[in-house]
């Protein structure tokens, strides 16, 4: 007659523990299937490199986002074409061996919002050689730099112009009141303005120095090899704790076949 009593966690582990030897040779087996999976695929070199890619501000200081500095959309933009493109043509590779040997990633600050925060592009590499995977890595980084400093370029060269007007402005005005010719009170009111405007734009671009301008972070000085001996050690263990978890369900399911057997019987 079957038995209705209720299995408890005393009857997994003894299940467990007489089906060990298959537990056992599951986990050895997943770890030699892990370690021969390293030796016999083909070496991969891993190089990354970083870029800033800028903050853009508004006029009253306010941090904002372009789509280019966006966590949210700057890693689209940076696998564009015209990117891929370009660094194709620096490193004298194909686009599909850009698109393929490359990953993007922005990241989101953990507990910020996605409008203001800084953007960092961190640019992974990972081919079959070691000098291209560096070269890779250090080409996007350097087009991606180019691209963010497009912009920058432009919001930079104003901000300087203002500043160079109104130091001249600043400095005729002066001359001025310095010879005595007109209404002292007019040019001393109007010269006061002058240097806060100048005061403004020179404010204005130091901020903008600081805080827009984008720059290379790091850049690819080696790569790692997915053959290293470490990377050899984490495949096997992972095989083997993959193996470790089939070992226990094959060995719950035959202790459950049985247990049922010798109910039945």
């Amino acid at each position: 007659m079957a038995s209705d009593r209720e299995i408890t966690l005393g009857d997994v582990g003894r299940t467990i523990w007489r089906g060990k030897w298959y537990i056992v040779i599951a986990a050895v087996v997943g770890a030699a299937i892990g370690l021969l999976f390293t030796l016999t695929s083909t070496t991969q070199y891993t190089a990354s490199a970083k870029v800033y890619l800028g903050q853009a501000t508004t006029m009253m200081g306010n941090l904002a986002q372009t789509a280019g500095t966006n966590p949210l959309t700057a890693a689209t933009i940076l696998q564009g074409d015209v990117v891929v493109d370009a660094v194709a043509e620096k490193t004298g590779l194909t686009r599909s061996q850009v698109n393929s040997g490359t990953d993007i990633s922005v990241p989101r600050a953990p507990g910020t919002t996605s409008t203001n925060q800084p953007a960092i592009a961190t640019i992974t590499a990972r081919t079959a050689n070691t000098d291209t995977s560096i070269a890779l890595a250090n080409a996007y980084a350097e087009v991606a730099l180019a691209g963010a400093n497009s912009g920058y370029a432009r919001v930079q060269q104003t901000l300087e112009n203002q500043v160079r007007v109104a130091t001249a402005d600043v400095a005729a005005l002066r001359a001025q009141a310095n010879r005595g010719g007109g209404s002292q009170s007019a040019i001393i009111s109007q010269l006061a303005s002058l240097r806060t405007d100048l005061a403004t734009a020179q404010l204005q671009l130091a901020r903008v120095q600081q805080i827009e301008a984008p720059a290379v972070v790091s850049l690819a000085k080696s790569a790692a090899s997915s053959s290293s001996s470490s990377n050899r050690m984490r495949t096997a263990i992972i095989g083997g704790l993959i193996g470790l978890l089939l070992g226990t369900v094959v060995a719950l399911i035959v202790g459950g076949t049985r247990r049922r057997g010798a109910s039945a019987t």
